[in-house]
């Protein structure tokens, strides 16, 4: 079996570049601390590497899938006090909007709050090159369960469903892998599932983008999430670092291989 690349490095080359008021690049493309921890798992990384800069005809697909600790420490706790400090003040001048509804549940409930550090650290940490920390509570969705996010994800990566040049290791397809991975990584019926809101064209999900998903699978007990997100662009806004030559060369040697390949990852045949 080959190693698994480090997972840092997949998204460090996919990190994008776009910036607004709400989606400020860091100074250097990367943050001095970690935010949210990035828990290993093998199983995710195989289905992150196969999303990454996937192509399909004329679209190109970059996604991930991620669990992190809720566990705050570092920057987590920081990013915590700096949200309390603008609550606090929101309070102060607009007592009324603290109490209003939304997404999330009222900001003046701590737990609000706190799911939504939880869920601008999780982008935060997936995305380093950007800064989420002004989102509001309104630019987020509580699902009403794992299935709506099943139907997207068949919908939009249907051609995938059965796709060649991915064989888990037990010989499963990707969508059977990838729901089996998310499961055993966070136990679905225990969970609450968020949806995050792209802002026009000022966030990494936006720029020349066909369609997006992003999607939270939060465990309370477990003090876990998942997250799952995906962008399609046209491949004309995604120019190969290959020639087209190059580039079926590099198609009919993966389609030779006799092992089970999973985007740049190999599996060993049992």
């Amino acid at each position: 079996m080959l190693p698994v690349e480090d997972l840092g490095a997949v998204r460090g080359q996919r990190a994008a570049t776009t910036s607004s008021d709400r989606f400020q690049p860091t100074a250097h493309g990367c943050r001095e601390t970690t935010t949210m921890k990035l828990l290993e798992n093998a199983r995710l990384q195989a289905l992150t590497a196969f999303l990454s800069q996937r192509r399909l005809g004329e679209r190109v697909l970059d996604g991930r899938v991620e669990a992190f600790s809720c566990k705050r420490a570092g920057e987590d706790k920081k990013l915590a006090k700096e949200l309390e400090a603008q609550f606090a003040a929101e309070s102060r001048n607009s007592p009324s909007s603290m109490e209003a509804s939304s997404p999330l549940g009222a900001l003046a409930q701590p737990a609000t709050r706190r799911l939504l550090v939880d869920l601008i650290a999780t982008l935060n940490a997936s995305f380093p090159d950007h800064d989420f920390s002004n989102l509001r509570p309104e630019q987020f969705c509580r699902e009403a369960g794992a299935q709506f996010a099943v139907r997207a994800c068949a919908r939009h990566l249907a051609e995938l469903a059965t796709a060649e040049r991915f064989r888990a290791p037990g010989g499963g397809e990707f969508l059977d892998e990838l729901w089996a991975a998310i499961e055993e990584a966070i136990q679905l019926r225990e969970c609450e599932v968020y949806s995050y809101v792209p802002d026009g064209e000022s966030d990494p999900f936006s720029e020349g983008a066909l369609w997006s998903f992003n999607y939270f699978f939060f465990n309370k007990r477990l003090k876990r999430i998942v997250y799952l997100s995906c962008v399609a662009r046209s491949r004309q806004l995604c120019p190969s670092p290959f020639s087209d030559v190059e580039d079926e060369y590099r198609i009919r040697q993966d389609d030779s291989q006799d092992d089970f390949v999973g985007g740049d990852l190999m599996f060993d045949e049992d």
